[in-house]
């Protein structure tokens, strides 16, 4: 049984990164055409990160298979496409986004964790979180700048729902087990040190509004910036199943994540300081890289709690993700407003170095 779902899982992950890829990176591009500012942006991205972080507590303590949760995320990701085309408020495309993300993902890394065992587990979440999302990465983002220049985001969009409605149909094919614990917080001093380290995490990020904006404000155009997306995957997914097999054989996986925090900051100060399309794409590698090592501190956060708790550690990551995300909205309209990318790209670099304490702690906490 589990083959068989670990096959189906691949493909309907397969079909449905590749079609956020078409589209992703320019949803900043798009919002930004149909007139909405920076703070209309951010407020569409706080509905969105409240409900990532919320709505997942909810369905928990109220659905017995959030496993199955999945195949609703993905529907609700293909509505989410449909509303792209015909409705431009703030509040509806928070909420429209929000619920997608929010249905997709923890059921999605619930059934990572449930789906592998410890001793392969960096390897399995690198190759579903990482590396089919990079291969995808090759081809989307370069053809879906193709069919905007060349038609419309519509046309786009309407792409991209008719792949998301085959990945759900593929999705219902997921064998999945109901939830046998309610849902609980840890006491261990352990989840909260993962907890404050979500919370880091989610204040880093870039690519919701920020790298879209600076990749495109030097590409010139949008088939360029696709372009340049694509390029930048080429070496990535090859690098992470390499790093994280390592992961998985040596049980370093706080040294892995270590090195992959450095690599992160030494690329945003980098990258602070790019100027042209060429030195985006080979910064992507140390990016990629940095993101390859960095995974082993997700398989990490498994390693602590037993299959039982999964659902609960991992809805409570998404909550520590949301209160990260919404403190990075307040550096978002301080500096990409004015398009002061360096000095956001330098401030998140920052911020990431509030991991390695985190790390220091969880050392005496091996597994």
């Amino acid at each position: 049984m589990q083959s068989d779902t670990l096959k189906n899982l691949t493909l309907v992950v397969a079909i449905f990164f590749f079609t956020s890829n078409l589209s992703g990176s320019f949803l900043p591009v798009y919002f930004k055409e149909t007139g909405l500012g920076v703070p209309e942006i951010a407020e569409v991205l706080l509905i969105t990160f409240i409900l990532i972080g919320l709505l997942p507590l909810a369905l928990l303590k109220s659905v017995k298979n959030f496993e199955r949760i999945i195949s609703l995320g993905i529907f609700c990701t293909m509505l989410f496409y449909i509303v792209l085309i015909y409705i431009k408020s703030p509040v509806i495309l928070g909420l429209a986004y929000g619920l997608s993300v929010a249905t997709f993902w923890p059921s999605f890394n619930l059934l990572q964790f449930r789906l592998s065992e410890s001793k392969l587990r960096a390897r399995t979440i690198s190759f579903f979180s990482i590396i089919i999302p990079s291969i995808a990465s090759i081809a989307g983002p370069a053809v879906g700048g193709f069919i905007i220049e060349d038609f419309s985001f519509s046309t786009l969009f309407a792409v991209a729902v008719i792949l998301y409605f085959v990945a759900f149909l593929f999705s219902t094919r997921i064998r999945s087990q109901p939830e046998t614990s309610k849902f609980s917080i840890p006491r261990s001093r352990i989840f909260f040190v993962f907890f404050g380290s979500f919370i880091i995490l989610g204040l880093s990020e870039a690519y919701w509004i920020a790298y879209p904006f600076f990749v495109l404000s030097i590409s010139g155009t949008v088939l360029s910036m696709g372009l340049v997306l694509a390029s930048s995957a080429v070496l990535i997914s090859a690098m992470t199943f390499l790093i994280n097999w390592v992961s998985d054989t040596t049980k370093m996986r706080v040294d892995l994540a270590l090195v992959g925090t450095a690599l992160s900051i030494v690329w945003y100060f980098a990258v602070a300081s790019a100027s042209t399309t060429h030195e985006i794409v080979v910064l992507s590698l140390l990016s990629g890289l940095a993101n390859a090592f960095s995974i082993s501190w997700f398989a990490h956060f498994s390693d602590f709690f037993g299959r039982e708790q999964y659902a609960s550690i991992l809805v409570l990551m998404e909550v520590g993700l949301m209160i990260g995300r919404i403190l990075n909205l307040i550096p978002t309209l301080v500096f990409i407003p004015t398009a002061e990318y360096a000095s956001h790209f330098r401030l998140l670099g920052l911020v990431l170095f509030f991991m390695i304490p985190l790390y220091i702690i969880s050392r005496k906490h091996r597994t």
